[in-house]
């Protein structure tokens, strides 16, 4: 039986797919839902560039997280250059965001007991260390994702997690 899932996300189109997904286990199961974002630990600027590479995801965030811009940006890069505050902070109010979106899709989805969390670390190390914290029984995974390591996704996060794993592991292709 199925009690505790948990979801990573990044915001891409796969992570969104394994989060409705994740939030239709969680509907049929009853099941607690958790969604995880992962900030890539030392994240440098350039790095930060490619966080997100969907240029929608910049222009609806950048209103969200730095409405005191006149001109809202039209793509990430932009949006680092024109945040005037620290880029570590930008990068953790956009994993936030990330998460509540989430967070929102999969209640839409019918999931009600649905948590979030943001946490820094090595993608797979966090999400394996995570789903041990909460004792996930199914732990769900977009095959690619935005972070710095996209063509090699398949062959390296979720073939860690799926290697690595205490639990059953779904990566949605």
């Amino acid at each position: 039986m199925v009690k505790q899932i948990l979801v990573a996300t990044d915001g891409s189109g796969k992570a969104s797919e394994a989060v409705a997904l994740a939030a239709n286990i969680a509907r049929a199961f009853d099941a607690r839902l958790t969604i995880l974002h992962v900030l890539f630990h030392g994240l440098r600027a350039e790095e930060a560039s490619r966080f997100a590479e969907g240029e929608s995801l910049a222009f609806r965030l950048s209103s969200q997280v730095a409405p005191h811009l006149q001109q809202m940006p039209e793509t990430m890069n932009d949006l680092m250059l024109a945040y005037q505050g620290d880029v570590g902070q930008l990068m953790g109010l956009l994993a936030e965001r990330i998460s509540e979106d989430a967070a929102e899709s999969a209640r839409s989805l019918g999931a009600t007991l649905v948590d979030t969390r943001v946490e820094v670390g090595d993608y797979a190390m966090t999400i394996l260390a995570t789903a041990e914290q909460i004792g996930a029984d199914l732990i769900v995974v977009g095959s690619r994702g935005l972070g710095r390591l996209k063509g090699l996704l398949v062959g390296s996060v979720s073939q860690k997690i799926a290697q690595h794993a205490h639990c059953s592991v779904l990566v949605v292709r």
